[in-house]
């Protein structure tokens, strides 16, 4: 019997290796690959996921740290209703970035908090994700000094952002929601955790880099996370310290209020150094910023159903509907998580959340104290590795806590992920004598085979999306790149393996219409007429999207089918009220038909170039 247990405790051991490496490149990948933001590039981390809740029945029976019961129930409570919403979205497609992203944020939440639970291996996970943070950094500095948009793998591209870093996403302000929580795991790392000073000097030059890369993104909201983390762990290391006497307290205190004086003068000086940093700094708190107007359409879109939301990722349409004049820039996101949870989940989602975010803080502080002053009282040891984590996870989710407030780093995969492995260490703080599972049937066994069928779940899933979302990349950089035939070619072989993804209708539009102005004047009218029937089944599949609607009014225009023009731009005027590019579109349609029995100019007539 000893030896079937020594076999079965090796296969649990040697699978929490293989998973842990597994969760690493998971991480990093999806990172690199813009975040995840686009679902194809989110598809590789999220079949690695699948793999390490399908390697996790090998840990089924093992013994470990007992999580807290009511923080994983608060975890099935909020996700499990925000699944529900979104499968019943009235955008399906869009939904499936939520959905997708919560089972993997589970996956990483239960592993870490029912199997991968030893600190040691935990630290080890943030001392990899610090070395690919330096990775971050220096594509960040290339960025910062050129200002051309550099990003290192050349298929992949950011937004006009100048200056301002963001390393491999392709947003500033998600690059400091990564930054920032590695930070303060970093400096957690340093103060508190039981690692050798030659391992906390590599820490600490790549917790140095984390801060300065959050500088050089110029993320207001990620100064002012910042400053919100290190408060909490500055008042997490005080009442530490207090338990070791006042001698202690005033010696490392003042060190460590040294150091940040130090930090916060080097900090000062690098803004200094840039224009542009500068003038970001001084307007933190800018009252004329555009997210007003983004935050009064969120809560426009609430009243519409205050209980349950109008489904999720549909605020990219009625932040169309809601929108000021002031905005003409695409309103896709709320930059507010709350807002946006609160609009499109209602009060029930943004309740649930509330639950779950109040059970771990407050579980969180509960270990703060057991683990501090505490342990500290009975051990007189002061270092701890449970305790760095602890400590860490804390100020994480207090940066996000303000940067939410501001930004949408909750609706951006990595961020999620990483973010749901902070939850975990909260929800589990790691091995301790106190709360060592000694019945794990009774009380392990549900969670590791919830972990399972959610990782079978998700692995099915990935492979049924793969093909279709392949394609449909290949044609929308097809499409950028004006190659319509490809892009042609691409969509239909898409459209193949997915038939309820309107992007791959879209492109297979564009792709003709394109075509079309490409080709003699002979061709031109058939590949117009060809690109009708993919448009409506776009619209027909997104009703709410101005952009099928506003597709088609061009495309009858270039006919000369001005009446249905006139009705398609009725519907996509009536879906975006506000919109200046589409008011320009319908006068520039209503002068071509006045003008019909004359061939318009090429300036008269709609743009008709593809999207990037």
């Amino acid at each position: 019997m000893s030896r079937l247990a020594n076999i079965a405790s090796r296969l649990s051991r040697g699978t929490e290796i293989v998973s842990a490496i597994l969760l690493v490149v998971a991480l990093v990948s999806i990172q690199a690959l813009i975040g995840g933001t686009r679902l194809l590039f989110a598809l590789p981390a999220y079949a690695l996921l699948a793999a390490i809740a399908l390697l996790a029945l090998g840990s089924l029976r093992s013994v470990k740290s007992l999580p807290n019961q009511l923080c994983l129930w608060s975890a099935v409570l909020f996700f499990g209703y925000i699944e529900l919403r979104a499968a019943t979205s009235p955008a399906p497609y869009l939904a499936k970035f939520d959905i997708y992203s919560v089972w993997g944020g589970l996956i990483v939440y239960f592993f870490t908090a029912c199997v991968f639970t030893s600190a040691r291996a935990r630290m080890s996970i943030f001392a990899c994700l610090l070395a690919a943070a330096l990775a971050h950094v220096l594509v960040g500095v290339i960025q910062f000094s050129s200002g051309n948009n550099f990003m290192p793998i050349s298929f992949l591209q950011r937004f006009d952002y100048g200056r301002r870093a963001s390393g491999f996403y392709i947003c500033p302000n998600h690059l400091a929601g990564l930054l920032e929580v590695l930070g303060i795991f970093g400096l957690s790392m340093i103060c508190w955790g039981r690692w050798p000073v030659w391992a906390k000097l590599l820490v600490g030059y790549s917790t140095a880099a984390c801060y300065a890369g959050i500088i050089l993104t110029g993320s207001r909201g990620g100064y002012l996370s910042v400053a919100g983390s290190v408060l909490i762990f500055t008042i997490l290391s005080i009442s530490i310290l207090r338990a070791t006497g006042a001698n202690l307290l005033v010696r490392i205190g003042g060190a460590g209020l040294a150091a940040a004086v130090l930090a916060l003068a080097a900090g000062t000086l690098l803004i200094h150094q840039s224009d542009d940093l500068s003038e970001r700094a001084k307007n933190v708190l800018d009252d004329k910023n555009m997210r007003l107007d983004l935050w009064r359409a969120a809560i426009q879109q609430w009243k519409l159903d205050p209980l349950l939301g109008t489904g999720s990722r549909t605020y990219q349409f009625y932040g169309r509907r809601f929108r000021t004049e002031q905005v003409q820039r695409d309103p896709i996101y709320v930059h507010n998580d709350y807002l946006q949870l609160l609009s499109d989940y209602g009060i029930i989602g943004a309740g649930t959340f509330a639950i779950f975010l109040v059970l771990h803080l407050r579980y969180g502080w509960i270990n703060a104290r057991r683990l501090g002053p505490k342990r500290i009282a009975l051990s007189h040891r002061l270092a701890s590795n449970t305790m760095a984590l602890n400590a860490g996870a804390l100020g994480a989710v207090g940066a996000y806590l303000v940067h939410s407030i501001f930004d949408f780093n909750l609706h951006i995969p990595a961020n999620v992920l990483l973010m749901s492995f902070v939850f975990g260490i909260l929800a589990n703080p790691g091995l301790s004598r106190d709360n060592i599972d000694t019945k794990p049937m009774s009380r392990m066994v549900f969670w590791r085979l919830l972990l399972f069928a959610l990782g079978l779940i998700l692995g099915v899933r990935v492979w049924q999306l793969a093909a279709g979302e392949y394609y449909g990349e290949r044609a929308r950089v097809a499409l950028r790149e004006y190659r319509s035939l490809s892009a042609i070619a691409f969509a239909l072989k898409g459209i193949e393996h997915e038939k309820q993804n309107p992007n791959l209708f879209y492109y297979l539009g564009r792709a003709r219409v394109l075509a079309g102005d490409q080709a003699d004047s002979a061709a031109r009218a058939s590949f117009y007429r060809a690109a009708l029937s993919p448009y409506e089944e776009a619209r027909k599949l997104a009703p709410l999207d101005e952009t099928y609607a506003l597709e088609l009014a061009f495309t009858y225009d270039g006919l000369g089918r001005f009446s249905e023009a006139e009705w398609m731009y009725d519907q996509a005027l009536d879906l975006d009220p506000n919109s200046t590019s589409a008011k320009q579109y319908y006068q520039a349609h209503l002068e071509r038909w006045r003008t019909s029995d004359i061939t318009p100019t090429k300036k008269e007539q709609p743009d008709l170039a593809p999207k990037s």
